[in-house]
């Protein structure tokens, strides 16, 4: 992972370029919307927001609509923030009922590609994380 030299910290968190190949998803999508987020990066020319990514296995935690925009616009990277499920600032509940997710369920549904539904799980953060502001060409 390459931090990113514009990145802004934020207590600890940083934005880094991980490989678009190495992460691994968690639920499905809604092909729609990604298919419409795809066309206002790909217009905008430019990357904004990072996605949230589990930092040993890879799993996207938060952003699996925009993971799928990296795939279809031929993107080698992507800007991530690495976290861990222990981290305090770090709220996980499903979408249907504010009851916590057994994160162990998440990490299996990554590795085994046996994906979860769309918007099973919630990521929220109790603090602002960095945002970016990068060039297409920059993560080809």
């Amino acid at each position: 992972m390459k931090p990113l030299s514009s990145a802004k910290l934020i207590s600890s968190y940083t934005v880094v370029k991980v490989p678009v190949t190495q992460l691994r998803p968690s639920e499905n999508i809604n092909p729609g919307r990604a298919s419409t987020l795809t066309k206002m990066i790909a217009e905008s020319g430019r990357w904004t927001e990072p996605i949230l990514v589990e930092h040993r296995h890879l799993v996207v935690m938060d952003g699996h609509h925009r993971h799928f925009c990296a795939k279809a616009l031929s993107l080698s990277y992507i800007p991530c923030i690495l976290l861990s499920y222990d981290d305090p600032n770090l709220d996980v509940t499903y979408w249907s009922d504010p009851a916590p997710v057994a994160v162990d369920q998440i990490i299996q549904a990554g590795l085994s590609g046996n994906l979860m539904s769309f918007k099973t799980t919630r990521h929220r953060l109790k603090i602002t994380l960095p945002s970016c502001s990068i060039e297409l060409d920059d993560l080809r």
